[in-house]
């Protein structure tokens, strides 16, 4: 747990992620409470649209909603998202107390749960301006998997207890205000910079520019093939499992109706009870290939679920499910959060999860035909196995991508040696080291002359320099120290001359 001990003197990070496991939590009550409400008023079917409206609209809105996280404050866009789904949620509330309403809580519920959708991209795109180095986006994403995994089982454990004393609309009304709890604390969310806005181009045509830029960075570019390509498999699996899971309790193994419950909760419950190791595995040069090991670890428990037969076999193959889903996603953000460029990652995330959101929904809608082919057991390997062999074909890409992003280089080690470069978030000083620039000078050579125009900020990597005005030396500086930010920030000449008193190597911006 010292791994997160940082999150409780970072506010802006910590109010994120209690934020996010608020509205998912609230989510999940909603989509609980409405499909007890909606099974009740029209039956299976009914509970089919709801399932529907909730993966497919949010196929379209999230890119839709994220395509202007780029060009607007993304903290402003997150209340923006959140405070409809209040309102929402709360009509959805006030709907049920009426009957024959069931569709009309279906629909609201339904486009709540796919404006939900945007969230985590949104915070995704966010983060890298809360947090600092590599480690902290990391650790971050970790916390976002743990609180994600809890809220996988608090939101449908309080919807269930007030379902059990048949209160629907109060387990509405519930999730209703753990949004908007959720929106009063993204209020409390100040990144530590941003970047500036950016002029629409216009609705229609800038629209277009965002799905291409989104798409090209998210999911064409070399790097993003090799993320997105293993992730829809995953979600696809998800989406056959979303099915299978209600036929894997109550026919293959004959577990009655409640284990159907029981067994969902158990992706939260491994993710809750795992989810903090993985901040110490899940770094260094093991991020990316921690994403292929959550993929395979979601296909090799469907494999061995397709032949066992013991009771004790689903609940325990789920769990490692829920252990895989945090490996996963940790692996797979804090690696996107590294590969995308900052100006374009609301939008790449939004493009690429409607693409997921897509995968999913054509997993469940296969999955009966799967099991007329082949029989659920057929349907369990095949889909394990699917996921396994895209897992392995793209580790070498993925070790690759780790490579690049294990840990700090020696310029951004060096960045971070500059005092006022220190507060900054890690997307600004990631971007200030692709803007270095290398130079050696010999003992004797002048780098900077007193009252000459200031164009350059200087950094020592190696060697060291004399400061001196009018014949006095005024100070000696070594390795990591630096000089000419006095002109650049005032716009006056230099205040002072710099010469070289050893080979000195200076990258400079």
């Amino acid at each position: 747990m010292r791994q997160y001990t940082w999150l409780a003197r970072s506010k802006p990070i910590l109010l994120l992620l209690i934020a996010w496991g608020l509205s998912y939590a609230g989510d999940l009550a909603a989509f609980t409470a409405a499909s007890v409400y909606a099974y009740r008023a029209g039956g299976a079917g009914l509970v089919a649209v709801l399932g529907l409206l909730k993966a497919l609209p949010g196929a379209f809105l999230v890119p839709l909603v994220t395509s202007g996280s780029d060009r607007t404050r993304r903290e402003r866009l997150l209340i923006a998202t959140v405070v409809p789904r209040v309102l929402l949620l709360g009509v959805a509330a006030a709907a049920m107390t009426g009957g024959g309403q069931g569709l009309l809580v279906v629909v609201l519920v339904g486009v709540e749960g796919g404006v939900a959708s945007a969230f985590r991209q949104i915070q995704a795109a966010l983060l890298p301006w809360l947090a600092r180095t590599p480690d902290e986006l990391t650790s971050a994403n970790s916390a976002a998997s743990v609180l994600q995994s809890a809220a996988m089982v608090g939101g449908p454990a309080i919807a269930a207890g007030l379902l059990a004393a048949g209160a629907a609309q109060a387990a509405m009304l519930v999730s209703c205000g753990l949004v908007a709890v959720a929106a009063v604390l993204l209020a409390g969310v100040r990144p530590l910079s941003s970047e500036a806005p950016v002029r629409a181009a216009g609705r229609l045509k800038q629209l277009k520019l965002d799905m291409v830029a989104g798409f090209n960075a998210g999911v064409r570019q070399r790097d993003a093939v090799a993320l997105f390509v293993p992730a829809a498999a995953q979600t696809f699996g998800r989406g056959v499992l979303n099915v299978l899971t209600v036929v894997i309790a109550l026919e293959l193994f004959d577990l009655g109706s409640a284990a159907v419950g029981w067994l969902t909760a158990l992706l939260g419950v491994g993710g809750l009870l795992v989810g903090p190791l993985a901040v110490l595995f899940v770094r260094g040069k093991r991020v990316a290939r921690s994403f292929a090991a959550g993929v395979a670890g979601w296909g090799v428990p469907m494999i061995l679920l397709g032949f066992a037969h013991g009771a004790y076999w689903p609940y325990l193959t789920f769990g490692v499910i829920g252990v895989a889903n945090v490996f996963d996603d940790v692996g797979v953000y804090s690696s996107l959060q590294q590969v995308i460029p900052p100006r374009l990652m609301g939008r790449a995330l939004g493009v690429r999860r409607g693409l997921l959101l897509l995968s999913m929904g054509l997993g469940s809608a296969v999955t009966p035909w799967l099991i007329d082919a082949w029989g659920a057991r057929g349907t369990l390997i095949a889909t394990g196995l699917l996921l396994v062999a895209l897992a392995a074909a793209f580790l070498p890409r993925l070790t690759a991508i780790d490579g690049k992003i294990s840990a700090p280089g020696p310029d951004l080690a060096l960045l971070r040696q500059v005092s006022f470069f220190h507060p900054l978030p890690f997307a600004i000083v990631e971007h200030l080291t692709s803007e270095l620039q290398s130079a050696t000078y010999e003992p004797g050579d002048v780098i900077i002359r007193d009252g000459e125009p200031g164009e350059r900020f200087y950094i020592i990597a190696e060697g060291r320099a004399r400061a001196s005005k009018d014949g006095e030396q005024l100070r000696e500086m070594g390795a990591g120290e630096s000089f000419g930010e006095i002109a650049l920030l005032r716009r006056t000449p230099r205040t002072a001359t710099v010469t070289a008193m050893s080979r000195l190597e200076d990258p400079r911006p």
